[in-house]
């Protein structure tokens, strides 16, 4: 057999094993401030992102209203060529000689006063069309805008929440790096592998059944009293976490 803990290192032991504790503690608390912060910035930047895509999206139907307002412009200039083209062809019809000549120049006009139709259809799509994508843009504008509204307000109060938050981390981590030189440096470098290989949770507290906190499996009764008489350090059999057992506190 080894030699005997003194009273003294027991006391050691176990004043380490209480700084470990309430690192973990510190550690938990930093994690889920962290991950508050996180969100409040994902928030933010999903509301950015929407904001962008609809940018983009009145960008479009910006590109797509110039071109229907050139294809508007060119059905006008086209219907008035016609007109005069049409104009013409009835002159010429007028001074038929013959009936050849009259059919001709009928066919003529005919013809003309067809393809002015055509381009009349055509025209009025793209007015139509031009009508459409200018009440689309101003619906995108107005969404943008409201967006936009929010999203100012949303910063406001998430930036307020953020700065305060990055406050009191700045705060615990100064009380974090004080509980962490008090401890061991071997101790200190298992606890940190624990806390990455175990999800940010290397040190928990044993429950009141005895049973890890951490996997809630049982733990033998007599590791639980080497680790009240001793101090010792001791790891779940099942998560490998390092176990913790608050003292109890004297009767009356």
């Amino acid at each position: 057999m080894g030699p005997s803990l003194k009273a003294g290192d027991h006391r050691e032991l176990s004043n380490q094993l209480e700084i470990l504790f309430q690192l973990q503690v510190l550690d938990t608390r930093l994690q889920e401030k962290q991950r508050v912060v996180g969100r409040y910035e994902s928030d933010l930047a999903a509301r950015q992102a929407a904001i962008a895509a609809s940018t983009a999206k009145i960008d479009a139907l910006a590109a797509s209203r110039k071109d229907a307002v050139a294809q508007r412009a060119f059905a006008e200039r086209k219907i008035e060529d016609l007109q005069e083209s049409l104009k013409t062809k009835r002159q010429r019809a007028q001074k038929a000689r013959n009936e050849k000549e009259v059919r001709a120049g009928q066919d003529e006009v005919n013809s003309a006063q067809e393809e002015i139709r055509e381009s009349e259809t055509v025209l009025l799509e793209a007015m139509t069309r031009v009508e459409e994508l200018e009440a689309q843009i101003a619906k995108a504008k107005a969404e943008r805008a409201e967006l936009e509204n929010e999203d100012h307000r949303q910063i406001s109060e998430a930036e307020g929440k953020i700065h305060a938050l990055r406050s009191e981390l700045e705060a615990e981590r100064s009380e974090r790096e004080g509980a962490a030189a008090a401890i061991e440096a071997s101790l200190r470098k298992k606890y940190e592998f624990l806390l990455e290989k175990r999800a940010g949770l290397a040190v928990v507290e044993v429950d009141g059944g005895g049973c890890c906190s951490g996997c809630h499996v049982q733990i033998p009764p007599q590791t639980l009293i080497e680790i009240r008489r001793t101090g010792s350090l001791k790891v779940c059999p099942m998560c490998q976490r390092i176990l913790f057992v608050a003292a109890i506190a004297p009767a009356g």
